[in-house]
């Protein structure tokens, strides 16, 4: 009979243990599972806008605008250089001092041609990085001032799409399908972008 006693003291401590550590781990779970208050941001229309990366795309076209006169200079000579061959004999001097003048100018043509394509490509690349990383500064502290615990980016799909790859792409990429008009901080992002130095 003790034992039995001991026994059920035990089931009832066991019990009412337990019965308290679920509703704790329900207050707790309560607390965890509060929702999200939520923005987005188009990632497409602040490039778009921005006068701080118009600014450097200007200062890119003047950039490329150069490098593309450098080498038309040199595209013009290499053609002078032709002409003037078709009127000397085949296999004379003149012909083969010629040949070997066209060669190398046509050999610095290449390769300025190679390496300001890749010079253009490094400084796009390298761009593109700071400015992403500037954007996702200015979503964080445009998010922490509207008391937002998540942002995601929200890219509008432009419809008829080019060809199936890029409308594949488009679908796969887009993440957010709708959303309400008062969660889009794109113009509080873009302004704090451009304020930005």
């Amino acid at each position: 009979m003790k034992s039995s006693k001991i026994l059920l003291i035990g089931l009832v401590s066991a019990l009412v243990l337990w019965t308290l550590g679920y509703n704790r781990g329900r207050v707790t779970a309560r607390v965890v599972t509060t929702p999200a208050k939520v923005g987005v941001v188009n990632v497409n229309t602040i490039l778009q806008n921005s006068q701080k990366h118009k600014q450097w795309q200007d200062k890119m076209a003047a950039e490329e605008r150069q490098l593309t006169a450098e080498l038309d200079k040199l595209k013009s000579e290499l053609d002078f250089l032709q002409k003037d061959m078709a009127t000397l004999k085949r296999g004379s001097d003149d012909y083969i001092k010629l040949l070997r003048s066209m060669a190398e100018k046509q050999g610095i043509y290449e390769a300025k041609k190679q390496y300001y394509d890749q010079e253009m490509t490094m400084k796009v690349q390298a761009w593109t990085e700071t400015l992403y990383a500037d954007i996702q500064a200015k979503v964080a502290e445009v998010a922490q001032r509207s008391g937002l615990d998540v942002v995601l980016g929200a890219e509008q799909v432009e419809l008829p799409a080019a060809n199936m790859r890029e409308l594949l792409l488009d679908i796969k990429t887009s993440k957010v399908l709708y959303h309400a008009e008062g969660l889009d901080i794109t113009t509080e992002v873009l302004a704090a972008l451009d304020a930005s130095n």
